[in-house]
């Protein structure tokens, strides 16, 4: 028993120090996890789509892309942390808020891992085999009611304009709401022009900016932005808003 255990150890210690965000045959149900603060917990399907077992670890972090289950810092508990999947077969994982004293007027970022570990065979014993771990990692927003608004709403107030900085035209993005905003790029308009530019989640209560680097007008006109931005359910919207001067 000693043994097996120490094997499952220095497996998942292996797979965590090796392995990046990939696609893998166990998938969770959606794309992003939305904890509702007023709930007491929030369950996580997962399916396992492949015709073999694997064997699950999952655990939640505030942001270190390199976490480990043993250094987990996020405060929720992931019950159970291990566990078999069956082939063609699904689990429920449920996500318990530990108390830690959070914001109450925004959303907490933190972010879900799964390791997918799958079966040795053990037919071939005796032959060297690579075993590929999979993780993936998926955000996890801690929503309290009391934020003023909805989420929804959110990429609707997000506002819009234009500065330069070392000679580069950026397009810069304030939100003044409670909620993540995930937006995944955007477009200037500019008479007949549509000039793209890369677009990253924005936090509540922040701005960010991003270069235009295809923008190369002295003086700019009025003008509008269109963006796309992931909502609750996993799926991409889209927007538009004026750049205000």
């Amino acid at each position: 028993m000693r043994k097996s255990a120490l094997a499952l150890s220095t497996l998942l210690c292996a797979s965590l120090l090796s392995s990046g965000s990939v696609s893998a045959s166990v998938v969770l149900s959606g794309t992003r996890v939305i904890y509702d603060s007023s709930l007491s917990e929030k369950s996580v399907q997962l399916s396992n789509e492949d015709a073999t077992p694997n064997l699950m670890q999952v655990w939640a972090d505030s942001g270190d892309e390199n976490s480990t289950p043993d250094k987990a810092d996020a405060p929720f508990l992931v019950t159970p942390p291990v566990f078999r999947m069956e082939p063609k077969s699904g689990q429920t994982v449920r996500l318990i808020f530990t108390g830690k004293d959070l914001p109450q007027d925004r959303e907490s970022l933190y972010f879900l891992n799964t390791i997918q570990i799958p079966q040795i065979d053990m037919r071939k014993s005796e032959q060297n085999q690579m075993v590929v771990m999979l993780r993936n990692r998926l955000k996890l927003f801690y929503r309290p009611p009391t934020i003023v608004g909805t989420a929804e709403a959110a990429p609707s107030l997000l506002r819009f304009n234009l500065s330069q900085k070392d000679h580069v035209w950026h397009v810069t993005v304030n939100n003044p709401t409670g909620f993540h905003v995930s937006l995944t790029g955007g477009k200037l308009l500019l008479k007949d022009k549509e000039l793209p530019f890369t677009a990253e989640m924005v936090a509540p209560f922040s701005s960010a900016s991003w270069p235009v680097s295809s923008l190369k007008q002295a003086a700019v006109v009025p003008g509008n932005v269109t963006f796309s931005y992931v909502n609750d359910y996993g799926g991409v919207s889209e927007g538009k808003a004026a750049i205000a001067p």
